[in-house]
């Protein structure tokens, strides 16, 4: 009997050589047809055609208009031949020796509304310093951009904005900027190959309260999952609702969750921006019963008192009060949440690993099993960062009390007007004793005399006049 070195499967020989079988009919290829490329919904985004470099009020349909911005005296704009990609005409901005933000716009209509769309530009930077440098945008105060590009880039660059959510008009304009409102720049910058097209890398998914817009390429887990996780959301938003009385963000606008690239985990507002480095890893935890902390802190901070313009005095941790605001839901909804925790050990040493807390169980976090929990802060006397800490101790406040105090609490401080005075001239030990000063009202006697010692308050004290 004679041993092969490879092993040969289907007609193929996997020591790296392809043998015919005979006997097997040959199966014809069937050529793969070229993906067309979407359209560009811009004129002239290859900046081919002329276009005027006289200063106008507003952008116009169908053609670039140079519509200036703040010291516009300090920029020159033109339209070059030979320097855009492959020796193509492009636009170019220059500011050399002062700071400006100036802009070429093109208005863009018939668009989807509630749409979303992909700008992209390329780019070459000389000497650009100061604010926002390089960037497209929209044409509104305090529109999103893309990232800025800064410095000198002698190669192109390619820039995106993701345009979503388009208004009911189906308009947009379309900006090509150096510099940024409060974020002038000095430099040159060269735009050309400008393309604006319908975004289909996208995955979205719409319950009653949320719209979830991330790239197709992060979901890994089924639409139920999905469903059922953005459903579970829904009702820790419609906890915070009941929590504030019916008071809502956005005037009850759907709340967006976007992938962004940004600097933290998440920034909340609408839409709630979530890091794309994270959000595969959070699925994953989402298909394992995960709520997710993280976004339900974010929907949290959406129900911050400016949601009703009311005073900030008594909020001296936001990042502190919006966990609290989720303890609500938690405990209520018997909430899942997958997160690591610091477990103390018999050693007196601590171990970081994961945890799985159900409803009122995240307590434990806030207690005992974090660097900033409070057996290892306030309840040991030591006057170092106490957020979790101070978290624990709301909710004791909540165990003999109940939540209706922190409802009437919530309700009576939501109507007072902001006092900016008041939040920037108070420390937060301050705004710490506004809210102690609210919760005894509406308790009926003395927080401090029955829900603290006088060590907890000597510690609570040095921290929070001296953050």
């Amino acid at each position: 009997m004679i041993f092969l070195a490879a092993v040969s499967c289907g007609g193929t020989d996997y020591s790296g050589s392809e043998t015919i079988d005979p006997d097997v009919p040959s199966v014809p290829e069937v050529p793969v047809s070229p993906v067309a490329p979407k359209p560009n919904l811009l004129v002239n985004g290859d900046m081919e055609a002329d276009i005027s470099m006289e200063l106008v009020s507003e952008a116009a349909t169908g053609n670039w208009s140079y519509i200036g911005g703040w010291n516009t005296e300090a920029a020159q704009v033109s339209q070059e031949d030979g320097k855009g990609v492959g020796g193509s005409r492009c636009l170019s901005i220059i500011a050399l020796n002062e700071d400006t933000d100036v802009k070429f716009a093109q208005k863009v209509t018939g668009l989807v509304p509630g749409g979303y769309y992909k700008a992209t530009a390329k780019v070459k930077t000389d000497m650009i310093t100061g604010g926002k440098g390089a960037n497209l945008c929209l044409d509104y105060l305090w529109a999103p951009s893309s990232d800025a590009l800064t410095g000198s880039n002698n190669k192109w660059k390619t820039i995106e904005l993701d345009v979503d959510d388009v208004p009911e008009s189906g308009e947009i304009t379309l900006c090509l900027r150096l510099g940024n409102t409060a974020a002038s720049s000095k430099g040159l910058v060269y735009f050309d190959d400008v393309k604006l097209t319908e975004n289909d890398e996208l995955y979205i998914r719409e319950s009653k309260h949320l719209r979830l817009v991330v790239d197709k390429e992060y979901v890994a887990i089924s639409d139920q999952i999905i469903d059922d996780w953005l459903a579970n959301l829904d009702k820790v938003y419609e906890c915070y609702e009941e929590l504030f009385s019916g008071i809502v963000p956005f005037e009850g606008k759907i709340t967006a969750i976007r992938a962004a690239t940004i600097d933290a985990w998440a920034y909340a507002g609408n839409p709630i921006q979530w890091n794309r480095n994270y959000i595969e890893e959070t699925l994953a935890n989402v298909a394992r019963g995960d709520w997710c902390f993280g976004l339900m802190h974010e929907i949290g901070h959406n129900f911050a008192p400016y949601i009703n313009d009311a005073t900030y005095s008594f909020d001296w941790n936001e990042e502190l009060f919006a966990n609290f605001r989720m303890f609500y839901a938690l405990e209520k909804l018997d909430a899942v949440v997958i997160t690591t925790a610091s477990i103390p050990q018999g050693d007196g040493t601590f171990k970081s690993q994961e945890k799985t807390y159900i409803g009122a169980e995240l307590a434990d976090l806030y207690k005992s099993e974090s660097d900033n929990c409070y057996e290892r802060t306030i309840g040991a006397g030591r006057s170092v960062e106490m957020g979790n800490a101070l978290c624990y101790k709301l909710i004791q406040i909540k165990e003999k009390y109940g939540w209706e105090l922190y409802k009437n609490v919530f309700a009576d401080l939501y109507k007072r007007p902001r006092n900016q005075e008041e939040e920037q001239s108070w420390n937060n030990w301050q705004k710490f004793e506004y809210f102690m000063e609210c919760l005894s009202k509406h308790a009926g006697e003395n927080v401090y005399e029955t829900c603290f010692n006088s060590t907890e308050i000597s510690t609570i004290r040095t921290y929070l006049e001296n953050e």
